[in-house]
């Protein structure tokens, strides 16, 4: 995506904020920024495996909640804790036991954000502005999915609970009151446009494609928006799953797995959107029945993990592309409006400020809760001490059972405040007594 300079020295407007409902909240992430697709396909959770991966962080005591998104592009974990160290370990262990994720591997390509940090990565996410292609709408499915799982699985805070809500809201908002998600695409939409025009027109190309799920469908969608294909080809492991292809999305003819070999002699362009956590086409296999190795074949991988065995970009006249080769021609190929970018950082900037306001809000009431359970506590048991020995009392005896709990009261903020050094304090008392 061509970028202007303007836009990319535009920032999020970070502000400092002391707030103990974020102390707390932090972020372990694999990105596209961090690791490569080699690396990022170990960390991918396949949605069959989300209810036993979600079992074993439950068992640590560090994460005091938690929420977990993978994507195409990412794996992340957002968490709150009172002992960062100790989760972090933790979070190790369960890539280790979950994933068979080494501890020197995990290290080496995650990043751990605190805080506001946290608060600026998960709005920019959820509107698009992180992704692989810069506005895409995918991901604020793959939010909501995400934040909808932690929910049944009971695994988030108030935190937790008010930041996916914000998120969610305000990218909603952005993807109305902007363009920037009508200028841009999802991954397998992507992957349909630069098969056009790297390889196509389609209209005259033969396509196969691999898959029966969300992606698949995304791609099958946009092949019919861009006026068709000479012949759509495609192929699953379970036919069963694409009896509605033929008249849903025009498919041609749908092929069983074993075939597939000797199917991609036929086609002209393959792209691979399946579920499966391995490569499921090798190089090799396809070499030995090839019947041209003159003829072109263009192989989109849009899987995380990825489907096709990487030694296909060695076969001659083949050319294979991941994700994020995809990403790389896509952004360069494509324009987005800056007065959309600008807008949607607006809106952004809007809706974190108003989830600080709320956030704090609900720390203030916590705050004010605890404190009036704290002094009704002295209160109360004053009052029984009294209360044990006799039930009427004098003036002199009332005065001094008040003062005692007034004193009782006050005794630890008048200690910590005579402790104090600073201005700061002294400020907010006078405020809090309108001295």
């Amino acid at each position: 995506m061509l970028l202007t300079k303007e836009f990319q020295d535009l920032t999020l407007k970070k502000k400092k904020i002391e707030n103990p409902a974020l102390k707390d909240l932090y972020l372990f992430t694999v990105s596209h920024k961090t690791a490569p697709i080699p690396i990022r396909e170990k960390f991918a959770i396949p949605e069959c495996s989300l209810k036993e991966t979600y079992q074993n962080p439950k068992k640590y005591k560090s994460l005091k909640a938690f929420l977990i998104l993978s994507t195409c592009s990412r794996t992340e974990i957002y968490f709150v804790s009172d002992n960062l160290e100790q989760s972090i370990n933790e979070i190790y262990i369960f890539l280790n036991a979950s994933l068979n994720i080494e501890q020197r591997v995990a290290k080496e390509y995650s990043s751990v954000i605190s805080n506001i940090e946290v608060i600026n990565h998960a709005f920019k996410l959820a509107s698009g502005l992180d992704s692989l292609v810069i506005g895409e709408k995918q991901i604020l499915s793959q939010v909501k999915e995400a934040y909808f799982y932690a929910q049944k699985e009971k695994t988030l805070n108030k935190t937790l609970e008010l930041l996916f809500q914000k998120i969610i809201q305000t990218a909603k908002e952005v993807h109305k009151n902007t363009n920037i998600s009508k200028s841009s695409q999802s991954i397998s939409s992507a992957a349909v446009e630069l098969a056009n025009k790297i390889a196509g027109p389609l209209k005259t190309k033969q396509v196969m494609v691999l898959g029966a799920g969300r992606m698949a469908k995304l791609v099958l969608e946009h092949i019919l928006k861009i006026s068709g294909s000479k012949e759509t080809v495609v192929l699953n492991k379970s036919p069963h799953r694409i009896i509605e292809f033929p008249y849903k999305y025009k498919i041609d003819r749908s092929v069983p797995f074993e075939n597939v070999y000797e199917t991609m002699n036929d086609v002209d362009i393959v792209i691979a959107a399946t579920g499966a956590p391995h490569f499921i086409i090798f190089a090799e296999q396809f070499n030995k029945v090839r019947k041209n190795q003159n003829k072109e074949l263009f192989i989109f991988d849009i899987s995380m993990p990825r489907n096709i065995d990487s030694e296909f970009g060695k076969l001659p006249n083949v050319h294979l592309y991941d994700i994020d080769s995809l990403q790389t021609i896509y952004n360069q190929t494509t324009t987005i409006n800056i007065k959309d970018l600008s807008k949607t950082e607006e809106m952004i900037q809007e809706g974190k400020n108003k989830f600080i306001e709320q956030i704090s809000n609900q720390s203030v009431q916590l705050l004010i809760k605890e404190l009036k359970e704290k002094v009704e506590k002295i209160r109360t048991e004053k009052l029984m001490k009294f209360n044990s020995s006799k039930s009427t009392f004098t003036a002199k005896e009332v005065e001094y059972i008040t003062r005692n709990i007034i004193n009782s009261i006050f005794h630890t903020p008048i200690t910590n405040l005579k402790d104090s050094t600073g201005s700061i304090e002294l400020k907010i008392v006078k405020k809090l007594f309108d001295i």
